[in-house]
């Protein structure tokens, strides 16, 4: 490992290793601003509907983003604020479907959260600064209460890099999980919480939310993943957004010669595949 990637917080007093530890990016909305994500007939008028339904309620639309168009219907987030919010969400009707009401969580301008993220991941001075970073930004685009990032090392083993909680093992890579399907296949992957998606050490100290699995690497070798304490989806254009930024960090490491030795330990297991784009 070159001198670049050495990090001084890579073990503890005693010599054990430990993962980087990682906070959740404070929520930043203003006031009692909520973001709302709803799925609704793509069709004209759809959306100026929900939006008279909120001003009947003197709920304010303070940001919208369309997130995705797909089988006749879209998905939006909408960041509101006025107290009759619940209110007017009752009265959405069957053809609307309220995905996630979150409480002060901000809707950002997707290219700039996008441009921030990057260059918190190029400016990074060492490896284990990649790995920080890549959880960090990723909480900061997508909501989500808790995340850690493992890469592959040799033994079959996946080593947490970095986390939002302390107390993550090593994992076996050779055990069934998300975790490895997505290093597998190479895909993004989301589940239901409630699922054994990892193993209970893991799932214990992690909310038990819907979760996001985000491979990294020509030849998979780094997996991210982001949990939500409750049951709001995680769309495509989350997935996109946050392989994209999976990209950038790859980059980073192989611009210092990192990418090239993890792929090789990670072909001296024999558990990695070509990866499906």
């Amino acid at each position: 490992m070159s001198s670049w990637s050495q990090s001084a917080s890579d073990t503890t007093p005693a010599g054990i290793w430990r993962p980087e530890r990682v906070e959740v990016p404070r929520r930043r909305a203003p006031g009692d601003a909520h973001l709302i994500r709803v799925r609704l007939r793509d069709r004209p008028g759809a959306l100026a509907a929900i939006t008279a339904r909120l001003a009947t309620h003197a709920v304010d639309v303070l940001r919208l983003e369309v997130l995705g168009r797909e089988g006749g219907f879209a998905i939006d987030d909408i960041l509101v604020a006025g107290a009759g919010l619940s209110a007017a969400l009752a009265e959405f009707g069957s053809e609307v479907t309220v995905l996630a009401d979150r409480p002060g969580v901000e809707l950002r301008d997707p290219g700039l959260a996008m441009a921030a993220a990057c260059y918190s991941l190029t400016t990074a001075g060492n490896e284990r600064e990649i790995y920080r970073q890549l959880l960090s930004a990723s909480l900061g685009l997508v909501f989500a209460e808790a995340g850690f990032l493992c890469i592959r090392q040799g033994y079959g083993v996946l080593r947490p890099m970095a986390s939002t909680v302390s107390g993550l093992p090593a994992l076996d890579d050779q055990e069934a999980s998300l975790l490895r399907s997505a290093l597998w296949s190479g895909e993004c992957l989301t589940a239901d919480g409630r699922v054994p998606w990892v193993a209970p050490s893991y799932r214990d100290l992690l909310p038990g939310g819907t979760v996001a699995v985000v491979p990294g690497g020509a030849e998979p070798f780094l997996v991210l993943a982001l949990i939500r304490d409750d049951a709001a989806p995680f769309v495509p254009a989350e997935l996109d957004r946050l392989a994209a930024l999976g990209e950038v960090a790859v980059g980073t490491l192989a611009r210092h010669g990192i990418v090239e030795s993890q792929q090789g330990t990670s072909n001296a297991t024999g558990s990695s595949s070509s990866p499906r784009r």
